[in-house]
């Protein structure tokens, strides 16, 4: 294992105080267990427990969406090194640039399903053991911040969750729930290899009949590679170097015979170079979790959450030249944010033939940025200060109801208020504090009525039906409401106050087969249409340097854009999910989705009627073979396909397609020890990540290959 000296410099150094904590838990002595057992002759089941769908617990096989699992043993099968770099395996899940999170910028990290592409806000909500892991003011997601080692399963819920989740699930909910305590248990990685890449982990986990829960601690620090396409390379770019450390910890208590209570905290620091000496970003936050539930004697439960989650984010971005030969600042920001939440739910299952389940929640987010921009002669010349809170309110109320022996009818409804109050833009010259700009923008609130309605029907024990039609919103967050941003290739995008929340009406049907055990197949066709939807919209592109409204000075080759109801969006598709264990040691998976989606209203803009949504391609696919034997060495082969997409809402910008292929080995030395090396992009393909309009291209990391050890201890 690598010391911690090895990581020169103070936030470095404190990263492995972070480590370090989760190795000197008290139970750490732990008695030494055996290892993982081989898999079972099927592990193929569709009766996993969830609680993403309808925020009660309900086994695949009863859930009219479709719903994939992401269990521990695809998580230690999988080449991924991140939560991010795993689901990009999972069909119709995107990224707003599919970069790794080690390298990737905070606002490429936005996430979506079925092809609902937007702004840096994800449409999409994920949640970690039922708490929003979305930044409460930028809508993105750090996915650094869960090391996977602390992962027991992924839910990924596609289109039908507003009713449960509220606004940000427009597309549906990713949520990842952690691992419990056990007996007593202790296990930690360190692995090393291509671009200097470093990570280390450790998790120590406590647990008896009454209390339980885990201290858990990641460092990660990297050499990072270049981004920028090959033939375009100047002497400003170098590579896009990454360091971070997370601390998280769980609790979880049986304070009585029906009462349990529950905590979880979570502390981030992140380091960033973003592929120029310019750029970089550095990101510190923090999480903590209260919860309660309390069971009646009628088997029905109550559950209250509350959490907190703040952060401090500051970012640079510069202006380079058309050769990549030199850069100059362009602006500097300081974004500091919070958020408060909590939710109450109450469940009561087996209510004759129903279970019903009521519940509130609420989402209070505050945020205030610091911009100095407009750099001459050796300094920033102004500063604009922008910000804004948000409240989320929700009440929603569903029902399952059994209908003979093979039916179940779902209805759920929900109404959410929203307001946006305090909006401020200022804007002043730096050396004599002059106001150019002072801006209160009105306050503004709305509700929403939304709903869905579903079936299940098992025709027989190896063929389901189902079938959802459901309605939701999204909210837009305070970023997209008040901070305007510049980005690489000198664009200017700007805010916009007035933004309306996005409606979404959709609906789905799916086909469950399982003739044999050791298979599954699953099919979902589905439509989604999204009014007032939001994106960010083109206004002009500069062929010369100048003035450009709303955006001001954009320098020449950048863009202006803006931030609107562009209108109406399509998506249509059809999910393919194939899994197939021929014998107890040996995995073959495929996954595809067919999902064009395109917008087919722009009021105002009719250039843009009939483009394809910015960042979603019509044909993703995965496949998987492996031998999963832990008793002797696991060889596990994924190949990812991404269809061509394009950079833009002009659809100028076309992103290449790619097919990547990653391997993954491990090996059990001992009960206690195992041995593991991955290979990503064994054909060292230059895939595209982005492509911006004037033809400046960004691509993904070239081959990289890593090993290590892990040893677990006790459960």
């Amino acid at each position: 294992m690598i010391p911690c000296e090895a990581l020169t410099g103070g936030r470095k150094a404190s990263r492995c105080g972070l480590l370090l904590l989760g190795l000197s838990a008290p139970w750490l002595a732990a008695p030494l267990g055996a290892q993982e057992p081989a898999p079972a002759d099927s592990v193929i089941s569709l009766g996993e427990l969830i609680v993403s769908a309808l925020r009660a617990p309900t086994s695949v096989g009863e859930v009219p969406v479709n719903v994939t699992t992401v269990t521990r043993e695809e998580l230690r099968l999988s080449a991924a090194e991140t939560l991010q770099d795993v689901l990009q395996e999972v069909p119709g899940l995107n990224f707003r640039f599919p970069f790794q999170a080690g390298v990737a910028h905070p606002s490429w990290q936005a996430v979506t399903l079925r092809g609902l592409g937007g702004t840096a806000a994800s449409r999409t909500l994920v949640l970690v053991d039922g708490v929003p892991l979305n930044d409460p003011y930028f809508g993105w997601v750090r996915w650094s911040q869960v090391p996977v080692e602390v992962i027991e399963r992924i839910e990924i819920v596609r289109g039908g969750a507003t009713v449960s989740w509220g606004s940000q699930s427009l597309a549906g909910v990713v949520h990842v729930i952690t691992r419990s305590g056990g007996a007593g248990g202790f296990s930690a990685g360190a692995q090393g290899g291509s671009q200097s890449t470093f990570r280390g982990d450790a998790m120590a986990s406590f647990g008896d009949d009454r209390v339980g829960g885990y201290v858990a601690g990641e460092i990660f620090d990297s050499g990072g590679y270049i981004l920028t396409e090959p033939g375009l390379r100047g002497p400003v770019d170098i590579p896009s170097a990454s360091s971070h450390g997370a601390l998280r910890a769980k609790v979880e208590l049986q304070a009585g015979d029906r009462l349990r209570l529950h905590a979880q905290a979570n502390y981030f620091d992140q380091d960033k170079d973003n592929a120029t000496p310019l750029r970089n970003n550095t990101t510190e936050a923090g999480f903590g979790q209260l919860g309660a539930t309390l069971t009646g004697a009628d088997g029905s439960a109550l559950t209250l959450n509350a959490y907190m989650q703040s952060q401090s984010y500051v970012n640079s971005f510069s202006s380079v030249d058309g050769m990549r030969a030199s850069e100059q600042p362009s602006i500097s920001q300081d974004v500091p944010s919070s958020g408060v939440g909590a939710n109450l739910v109450w469940q009561k299952p087996g209510l004759g033939a129903h279970s019903l389940t009521l519940g509130a929640d609420l989402l209070s987010a505050t945020g205030d940025a610091t911009e100095q921009f407009l750099y001459n002669d050796g300094g920033f010349r102004r500063q604009r200060e922008t910000g804004g809170d948000q409240a989320l309110y929700g009440f929603f109320a569903q029902d399952r109801i059994r209908v003979g022996d093979r039916w179940q009818l779902y209805g759920g409804l929900r109404l959410d208020l929203w307001r946006n109050s305090s909006g401020v833009r200022h804007i002043f010259n730096i050396a004599d504090r002059d106001v150019l700009t002072d801006e209160q923008f009105d306050d503004r609130s709305g509700t929403q009525l939304s709903h869905n309605l579903g079936f299940m029907h098992e025709a027989s024990d190896a063929v389901a039906l189902r079938g959802s039609f459901y309605s939701g919103l999204r909210v837009p967050t305070l970023n997209e409401l008040y901070k305007p941003f510049r980005a690489a290739g000198n664009v200017v995008n700007e805010s916009n106050e007035a933004l309306d929340p996005e409606r979404v009406l959709g609906a789905e049907l799916g086909l469950d087969l399982q003739p044999d055990p050791s298979v599954l197949i699953r099919l979902t066709g589905f439509w989604a249409r999204v009014s007032d939807a939001i994106t960010d919209v083109t206004i002009q592109e500069a062929e010369t340097s100048g003035v450009i409204q709303p955006c001001g000075f954009v320098a020449a080759g950048g863009v202006c854009r803006r931030r609107d109801n562009v209108g109406t969006l399509r998506s249509t598709g059809l999910e393919t999910e194939i899994e197939i264990r021929p014998a107890a040691a040996w995995l073959l998976a495929l996954n595809h989705q067919y999902n064009p989606t395109e917008v087919t209203d722009a009021p105002g803009r009719p250039d843009l009627i009939g483009n394809e949504v910015q960042g979603s391609p019509t044909h993703r696919a995965m496949f998987r073979v492996g031998h999963i034997d832990p008793t002797t060495l696991e060889v596990v082969a994924t190949a990812r396909y991404l269809g061509a997409r394009f950079d833009n809402d002009l659809n100028t910008g076309e992103i290449a397609g790619s097919f990547l292929l990653d391997l993954r080995l491990r090996r059990q030395l001992t009960s206690r020890l195992s041995a593991f090396a991955s290979m990503q992009n064994i054909f060292d393909t230059v895939a595209e990540m982005s492509h911006d309009a004037n033809g400046f291209i960004r691509v993904a990391s070239p081959r990289a290959v890593v090993g290590g050890l892990r040893v677990r201890l006790g459960g």
